[in-house]
């Protein structure tokens, strides 16, 4: 399981000293026996119906590049975190944590799949966003990250 105070630390981080910008940063968790489909263990575990798009495999290697790419998002003149706040050892220390724990989830995992929300995302993505779900024996685990304006 991915800790869900270390991915709302990394959040509360990049919202610090940003313009215009704020991050968020999920772990859903559950064991939804009884369905099989993406969509539903997605619904079930957000608590609300999503339609999805573009459900595939992937593996952790993707994650952890996706997750280096949206979290170091450096933004533009008018948006994004502070330049500080991307360079600081709390950022890499942060970052590491949960790529350290992303890796201990996927060996776990029996698959893991990619995907986008067309409809019923947790948050309102505008720069950037992602979604994995970790499909295991004991456990599913989705984490969902995007940023806003």
């Amino acid at each position: 399981m991915i800790k869900q105070a270390l991915l709302t630390e990394m959040a509360d981080l990049l919202d610090s000293d940003g313009t215009n910008y704020s991050v968020f940063l999920r772990a859903y968790s559950g064991v939804p026996a009884s369905l099989s489909k993406t969509g539903s263990v997605v619904s079930w575990l957000i608590g609300h119906d999503v339609v999805l798009n573009g459900i595939r495999d992937t593996n952790v290697t993707e994650v952890i590049e996706t997750l280096r790419q949206s979290l170091g998002y450096v933004g533009d003149h008018g948006t994004g975190p502070g330049a500080s706040c991307l360079k600081s050892t709390e950022f890499a220390r942060l970052l590491q944590d949960i790529e350290k724990e992303v890796v201990q989830l996927s060996q776990t995992a029996h698959e893991i799949k990619s995907f986008e929300f067309v409809h019923g995302h947790p948050a309102y993505p505008v720069f950037w966003d992602f979604a994995y779900l970790f499909i295991g024996a004991d456990e599913h685990v989705l984490l969902v990250g995007s940023s806003s304006d």
